[in-house]
């Protein structure tokens, strides 16, 4: 299908749509499929939130790109799908923008499958092909895997650009793989990430070191937008697993971040539990002696909901916006047929102090905030609390709970009662004698900021019923907002 075919669907099949656990102030997709954060950039006075779409079923397929805008990042505009490829086989993968000369230019991975009719594309729910628990996500790890050559698939840095950012057309090639080292993968080489650094632009893209089987950052240069050539490659790192993923450039104080990702990353201690893992990347990139001097590397997030976060191009202040899911494990959306699946996290801002670095929800949230003088908690709320080394809080509905405590190793989320997708608890790296933190609900979403947003959480959960509380231990100092935000 087409552009215009494909909004014409979405708009058909909306009405069928199931909302009982769709977020209120957090993007998620009117119809189908929604995973990573496409080409977000402010641009016009608007901010422009592109994202990973299949609008025809609750699972990928012949991927597009969908398309928010917001004018302060609470209330979103859905407006359908933006960049569609109608060839079968010709997927529409991950990306990023830039701003020039008054137009909205993308980069985006075509990625080619040479035997589509391989490829499911109906509208049709699979089931039972889904990795449903971390042991066994963690042995899949172990598995080889079949370096796909050129005759099962392409992937290749595309360009394309638009006038006001509401429509692409499928735009040209900028980049040779032929031209790549012979050690670096040309078939897994995606999610370019446009930079304008000096006088030359630069693309990141995810990509592989084939002799060491390991994820690696691939670094492009151009003098424009439409011809780039191989500069130099960043890593590996042992946080990258088999395939760097999703980089995405900041500079921030004076220091270079990267947010990049690594696909199968074996576990470690207490980081990188999920198939996939998004990191910090933090040190001084070299352009001209092509390298980086890297500082720190730091998981982002330690839920089992949170993947390739990207900045938001065009923004004065380090914002970052994940996918609010993750791959290899249930969709209960999808299991139970509600037409859906996905959402984003809350946009959250980057800081970087005493040689570490922070996470803080957009303030923009406030407005849309008032007292809650309620029972329990609100489906939408935003709780600032206190808990000393013992203390737990349970979140009860209908059927299931959560269960957000302090132990002497760390702070604790146990979904294991949530009907979520792992069910399981995920911990902070770090012990806290007195935790302070910052809960966002969002009716099937929860995102934990620990410690001024030193580490978090994110996870979904699907309980119906209001949310009731239960208290053990010392929680102190506890302030409920109800948030009543509203998608345009």
């Amino acid at each position: 299908m087409n552009r215009d075919e494909l909004n014409a669907y979405i708009a058909g099949k909306e009405p069928a749509i199931v909302n009982t656990y769709r977020p209120l102030y957090h993007m998620s997709p009117r119809v189908g499929w929604m995973n990573d954060p496409n080409g977000l950039i402010f641009f016009g006075g608007k901010y422009h939130l592109y994202y990973q779409a299949n609008p025809l079923r609750t699972r990928p397929g012949q991927m597009t790109w969908g398309h928010f805008v917001s004018e302060d990042l609470v209330s979103y505009k859905d407006l359908g799908i933006a960049l569609a490829l109608p060839t079968l086989g010709e997927n529409a993968y991950s990306g990023g923008a830039i701003q020039e000369k008054g137009d909205l230019h993308v980069f985006y991975t075509l990625h080619l499958e040479k035997h589509p009719q391989n490829v499911r594309y109906d509208g049709e729910t699979l089931e039972g092909d889904e990795i449903y628990t971390e042991e066994e996500n963690e042995f899949r790890k172990t598995l080889p895997r079949e370096i796909e050559g050129k005759d099962v698939k392409e992937e290749i840095v595309y360009h394309s650009s638009s006038k006001d950012g509401s429509s692409f057309e499928k735009g040209h090639p900028v980049f040779d793989n032929d031209t790549l080292p012979p050690n670096l993968s040309q078939t897994d080489f995606r999610d370019p990430n446009p930079v304008k650094i000096g006088d030359s632009y630069y693309l990141f893209l995810g990509g592989k070191d084939l002799t060491l089987n390991q994820g690696v950052i691939i670094v492009l240069e151009g003098k424009d937008l439409d011809h780039f050539e191989y500069s130099f490659c960043i890593g590996p790192f042992y946080e990258l697993g088999d395939m760097g993923e999703c980089p995405s450039y900041r500079r921030i104080g004076d220091k270079d971040l990267l947010l990049v990702c690594g696909s199968n990353t074996p576990r470690r201690g207490n980081d990188f539990r999920n198939i996939n893992c998004s990191v910090f990347l933090l040190g001084e990139i070299d352009f001209k002696k092509k390298g980086m001097k890297v500082d720190l590397i730091k998981e982002i997030d330690k839920g089992d909901s949170f993947y390739a976060p990207q900045f938001i191009a065009g923004e004065s202040r380090p914002v970052m916006v994940g996918w609010m899911e993750m791959w290899g494990k249930r969709y209960p959306t999808s299991r139970l047929r509600h037409g859906y699946v996905g959402a984003s996290t809350i946009p959250r801002i980057v800081s970087l102090k005493d040689g570490d670095l922070f996470q803080e929800p957009i303030p923009e949230l406030l407005p849309y905030e008032k007292n809650y003088e309620g029972e329990g908690f609100p489906r939408q709320a935003d709780i600032t609390l206190t808990m000393k080394v013992g203390a737990t809080l349970a979140i009860k509905g209908d059927n299931g709970r959560l269960i957000i405590g302090n132990a002497p190793r760390g702070v604790y989320l146990d979904s294991t009662e949530s009907n979520s997708a792992y069910q399981t608890a995920r911990w902070t790296n770090r012990p806290y004698e007195e935790a302070k933190l910052r809960i966002l609900l969002d009716n099937s979403s929860i995102e934990i900021f620990v410690d001024g947003g030193r580490e978090t959480i994110t996870s979904r959960f699907y309980i119906d019923g209001p949310f009731r509380t239960a208290f053990t231990g010392e929680v102190l100092d506890i302030q409920i907002k109800e948030i009543e935000g509203r998608k345009a």
